[in-house]
């Protein structure tokens, strides 16, 4: 039966390993996507018959709007805070960093809805995108970070990338 009360918008907060990470400008996106091997066999010629899981990929862009040295640090892992009052951000790291010493537990939460329900949450995600600072006179500067899961063996299988739901549970 069909109920007018679950058609949502609005938007959402992003928090990363419990620091919320500011606003945000022209909204926050969630990926989800398998890949699949398709079993075909001779007597059914090009006709998948079966299709296995060879992986997935959980992913959230997430562009923020307040431009601080704090953002740029999340958007640029590969570097170090510096300077008094680390007012400055420090780029370039050696060759063969593992992803997973930058990966942290990211929350997106919908601001609108009054419970958590719909929290979306990755447990490891680490930022991979490319990072473009714009200087333009007539727009805001935007940090737009890509985040993707990196699997989590220590949860359980079905929750290795993440969930949606309450995420106080």
């Amino acid at each position: 039966m069909s109920d007018i009360t679950n058609v949502k918008v609005g938007v959402c907060d992003a928090w990363l390993n419990g620091v919320h990470l500011g606003h945000t400008k022209g909204g926050v996106e969630v990926t989800y996507e398998p890949e699949y091997h398709d079993l075909a066999v001779d007597k059914f010629g090009n006709s998948v018959v079966e299709k296995y899981l060879l992986g997935e990929k959980l992913m959230a862009k997430v562009p923020l709007a307040e431009f601080t040295i704090a953002n740029l640090g999340i958007a640029i892992p590969q570097g170090q805070y510096a300077g008094a009052a680390n007012a400055r951000r420090t780029i370039g790291a050696g060759a063969g960093k593992k992803a997973t010493d930058d990966a942290l537990e990211l929350v997106l939460h919908p601001i609108n809805e009054g419970t958590r329900k719909h929290d979306i949450v990755l447990h490891k995600a680490f930022v991979f995108n490319t990072v473009n600072l714009a200087h333009k006179n007539d727009e805001e500067k935007i940090i737009e970070i890509e985040f993707m899961a990196l699997l989590d063996e220590s949860k359980a299988d079905g929750n290795y990338l993440g969930f949606i739901g309450d995420s106080t549970q």
